[in-house]
């Protein structure tokens, strides 16, 4: 099979490719709050970018403490009609829990942030690649573009959903239709909201407030996206590593067909198998083991900065999750009218933003569990001892999970959705049960 070249010039990589990956995040979103991740500001360029985001933050941390203080308040009242309230409030409540928890990381521990971009985009490959290579790359690179594009969107709609329909009515008011003035939330305020001006003002702090809490969990669930998609990719470039690492000709005791025979077989566009001694390939095969190992443990380590950095706010997250979702379908079937679609929109937002971190958190999982099967499959019995029990020592440290788990309660993985899921689906039977009684 001959290389055109076309193909190669496709498999051309450099750390520009690593920096668009995030050119989104970091433009769209991060600015936007005031976060600046890997951005070369002055001292006081920094102080008024860290004041923006102080003051949103007081913004909508005010606002939670207002919504708090109305739930308190209609639960007290006991009123069937404001209890509805309530189960319209919980949801937004526990989103913007969510939200503070994963920017506040952001701004407070930036420096580890910073170092995770940096040292992922020293890994990044540079120049020309393998096609094997080039199929882990582009592929990591596409599902962390449509993902990021997608959550963007997605949260875009919620937006809408919540904010629109009070604008269209004021459209409404404005040719002359008799349309009551609603407002997004129902935290309390020192003053008559309703009122001409003061209605219109009060809008426009919703929808600051809304775009705000949806900017903040994008920019924690973002991130934690674009690290993990980064990692499992080294993960499985590291795995291509191992496989080359030892050249087992294809003889009658290794037969073609299997996988080491394919694997010996396939040809190289960065390597040519010269013919060396014995001391001279033990020593190749030495100094690349190491880098095999260095690289290894560093993984693992900006693994364990992810953890770090998110497992408590996934913590709260996941805890939230279920009541989120569970109130969510709870206004959809009993609160909401079948054309509106506000908590639609929200449950369909909470149902994707959950399983993408799961779905992430998986993809971290089973890339590192690959790298003690590359190390297995790979022709290490031809090795020199040495190099034979570095293997093995490696095996056993990849046979324990890489993971990010939930500040140490479980792990982020698929199975967590479902457990999610699950818990959502039996509080939401109970309190439907509940409230029709």
């Amino acid at each position: 099979m001959t290389t055109t070249k076309a193909d190669t010039k496709n498999r051309v990589y450099s750390h520009t490719d690593y920096d668009d990956s995030y050119k989104i995040i970091t433009k769209n979103i991060l600015s936007l709050v005031g976060i600046r991740i890997a951005q070369k500001d002055s001292s006081f360029a920094r102080l008024c970018w860290n004041i923006l985001y102080w003051a949103e933050f007081a913004n909508l941390f005010i606002a939670l403490v207002l919504d708090g203080y109305t739930a308190c308040d209609v639960i007290r009242s006991s009123a069937l009609k404001e209890e509805n309230i309530v189960f319209m409030m919980l949801p937004c409540m526990g989103y913007l829990v969510i939200a503070l928890l994963k920017s506040y990381k952001t701004v407070y521990q930036r420096g580890i942030y910073e170092n995770l971009v940096s040292e992922l985009r020293s890994m990044w490959p540079q120049g020309s690649v393998t096609e094997e290579e080039h199929i882990i790359i582009d592929k990591a690179l596409k599902e962390l573009n449509i993902v990021v594009k997608g959550y963007y969107w997605c949260n875009l709609g919620l937006c809408f959903s919540v904010i629109g329909p009070p604008y269209v009515d004021l459209v409404r008011r404005a040719f002359g239709e008799h349309v009551p003035r609603t407002l997004p939330y129902f935290y309390w305020v020192p003053y008559d909201e309703f009122q001409p001006v003061a209605y219109e003002l009060t809008l426009a702090l919703h929808a600051w407030q809304t775009m705000l809490t949806l900017w903040f969990m994008q920019a924690g669930d973002l991130l934690f996206c674009a690290f993990l998609s980064h990692i499992t990719t080294q993960f499985d470039l590291l795995c291509l590593r191992i496989q080359r690492l030892f050249h087992v000709p294809v003889d009658q005791q290794l037969i073609a067909e299997y996988p080491l025979g394919k694997q010996s077989k396939k040809p190289s566009d960065n390597e040519t198998f010269s013919p060396l001694n014995e001391s001279e390939t033990r020593s190749k095969q030495e100094k690349e083991l190491k880098k095999i190992i260095v690289r290894h443990n560093d993984l693992i380590r900006l693994s364990n900065d992810v953890e770090n950095l998110f497992s408590f706010a996934l913590l709260i997250n996941f805890f939230n999750s279920s009541i989120v979702i569970c109130f969510c379908g709870f206004c959809c079937v009993m609160v909401e009218k079948w054309n509106v679609f506000m908590y639609k929109t929200f449950l369909a937002t909470s149902l994707s933003q959950t399983w993408l971190l799961c779905w992430h958190g998986q993809k971290l999982l089973e890339s590192s569990a690959r790298v003690a099967d590359a190390l297995y499959n790979s022709g290490w019995y031809i090795a020199s001892n040495p190099i034979r029990k570095s293997i093995l020592i490696m095996i056993h440290r990849s046979q324990k999970n890489v993971c990010v788990t939930t500040y140490g309660f479980s792990v982020i993985s698929l199975s967590s959705y479902t457990t999610i899921i699950k818990t959502a689906w039996s509080y939401f039977t109970l309190l439907l049960n509940t409230y029709n009684q």
